[in-house]
């Protein structure tokens, strides 16, 4: 369960900012849209609205870069290898300082106990790691389990034993000694970068289809998969997975003949879309068509369902960047309802999305603190805040999508139609 995300000087976030998942003390749609774990109100869903190039992808970028460096860093990594990030770039007095992540997220330790909360955050250049730590909260009172300044590691050994198992020393100062202590059959740690490894960060614009086509080969029905797409309104009657011949359709003759004759038996798995035949107004039979066939939107929810589906079933999170893409509205709305609906979401997982469907932003889908908003300003830096952030309090009852157009909220495209007029 996620609680918070915490981003500073990381590409166009200036200065710190935080995404939160904590409900507020608001009534509004307080048993569809939240749930109660161990003392948190916890929201299962929220939208990030905001102008083109206001840092809405940079927020999805910046758990990416997070989660990337916690799990990988140590197993993956070689010393002397530069640290795949990018600090704020539009102020040479951030250019050179270092980047700041923090998540907040609670895990159950076994089926008897309670879940405990944990707060691990890192900062970091390109070259090494200045700071890290991990917090845990059991019962009332936050205990630190490990703080790292440099290569100064300091663990606390009676709540995180697993730092005795071997010498700190091996921690290069470009990985994280998280992952280090995971490498390390560590317990706690094994059990983070577990839960990190399945925090799904995706895009709608490219959200690839091996992700279905993997759990169809590990088992996934085919006809649940087909109920998916039913649910959306897509005419598919069913699916069918065969094995085709791969054609090397690449625009270099010479290389698609090298590769033919190199692997002249080489097959991949593709799916064909079954439609209703018919004969006149008769139905006859089905007809199936290659996905070359189908439109985008029914791609694309073909690609959805191999991570929605699953989070649903055991719970998770699940980040769409883009995901009205190719959708109807309706769609996604609806999409929405489901993580929304103790019926399809009974382990309580969550969903965020960025999109630019302004019709789904009212008060019968959405509390104000599931609302969130990107902006930047006339430097260039991006600030994120949510319709509970503002002095002047946004009524529960305010036509949001209008009062958003209608630029009460910022976030919104400063169009310069005179300029735009003059310029040839």
């Amino acid at each position: 369960m996620l609680i918070e995300f915490t981003v500073e000087n990381f590409r166009s976030f200036k200065k710190r900012q935080t995404f939160s998942l904590l409900a507020s003390k608001d009534k509004e749609l307080l048993e569809q849209n939240t749930f109660h774990a161990n003392k948190y109100n916890l929201l299962k869903t929220a939208i990030v609205y905001g102008a083109n190039a206001s840092g809405k992808s940079t927020l999805f970028m910046a758990l990416i870069s997070l989660l990337n460096f916690s799990v990988l860093s140590g197993p993956r990594s070689q010393k002397g290898d530069a640290i795949d990030i990018s600090p704020f770039m539009l102020d040479v007095n951030n250019q050179n300082e270092p980047i700041f992540f923090e998540i907040l997220f609670m895990l159950n330790n076994d089926k008897d106990s309670a879940p405990v909360r944990y707060r691990y955050g890192i900062k970091l250049d390109r070259k090494h790691v200045i700071e890290e730590y991990l917090f845990a909260v059991n019962k009332i009172k936050e205990v630190n389990l490990f703080d790292r300044a440099e290569q100064s590691i300091i663990p606390n050994k009676t709540y995180f034993p697993e730092s005795e198992t071997f010498n700190t020393k091996i921690v290069r100062d470009n990985a994280s000694y998280l992952s280090v202590c995971a490498q390390n059959n560590g317990e706690i740690s094994g059990k983070i970068i577990k839960y990190f490894q399945k925090i799904a960060v995706t895009s709608g614009i490219d959200t690839p289809p091996f992700i279905t086509m993997e759990r169809i080969n590990r088992g996934e029905n085919l006809n649940r998969i087909t109920k998916f797409l039913q649910f959306a309104d897509i005419q598919v009657q069913g699916l069918k997975k065969q094995r085709t011949p791969v054609t090397f359709d690449i625009p270099d003759p010479d290389l698609a003949e090298f590769f033919k004759k190199k692997f002249p038996n080489a097959e991949n798995d593709q799916i064909s879309y079954a439609h209703n035949l018919y004969n006149g107004e008769e139905k006859t039979g089905v007809w199936y068509f290659t996905e070359e066939f189908e439109s985008l939107g029914t791609r694309k929810l073909f690609n959805y369902a191999g991570l929605i589906l699953p989070v649903l079933d055991n719970g998770g999170v699940l980040f769409i960047d883009e995901f009205d893409s190719s959708l109807h509205p309706l769609i996604v709305e609806n999409i929405i309802r489901l993580f929304n609906d103790k019926r399809f979401n009974r382990n309580n997982a969550h969903l965020i999305v960025s999109c630019q469907s302004v019709s789904l932003m009212t008060n019968k889908l959405f509390r104000r603190d599931q609302i969130w908003l990107c902006e930047k300003d006339r430097y260039g830096a991006s600030e994120i805040y949510s319709l509970m952030d503002f002095e002047d309090l946004v009524r529960k009852d305010a036509n949001f999508n209008k009062n958003y157009l209608a630029g009460k909220y910022g976030a919104v495209p400063n169009i310069d139609v005179i300029r735009l007029k003059m310029e040839k």
